[in-house]
């Protein structure tokens, strides 16, 4: 997932810098926007990691379907925050027009 987040980051880069260029104004705000929004979701993503750390401690110390169940929470939470980040980017991303 962490790769096809960074996939979209690149390619909403690239969309930014074309609205730039095009003097795309509101395009522009729509983005600026969601990267404040996207900004906001990594730092909660970053605790998140923090979290799924202390979870896979106590998992290696109970290795049992119980002890494994919150480390499997932790991991299913943040993929969905992934997903979340993903289409914070994906409206703005024309694939067919981007550079492969």
């Amino acid at each position: 997932m962490r790769g096809q987040v960074h996939a979209l980051e690149e390619a909403f880069r690239r969309r930014a810098e074309r609205a730039r260029d095009e003097g795309d104004i509101a395009t522009m705000v729509h983005m600026r926007d969601a990267a404040r929004v996207g900004g906001a979701m990594k730092g909660e993503m970053a605790a998140l990691a923090v979290d799924l750390e202390a979870e896979l401690s106590r998992a290696r110390r109970d290795p049992t379907g119980a002890g494994l169940q919150p480390l499997m929470d932790r991991l299913e939470a943040t993929a969905a925050k992934w997903r979340e980040l993903a289409a914070v980017y994906e409206p703005f991303i024309e694939w067919e027009a981007e550079p492969s």
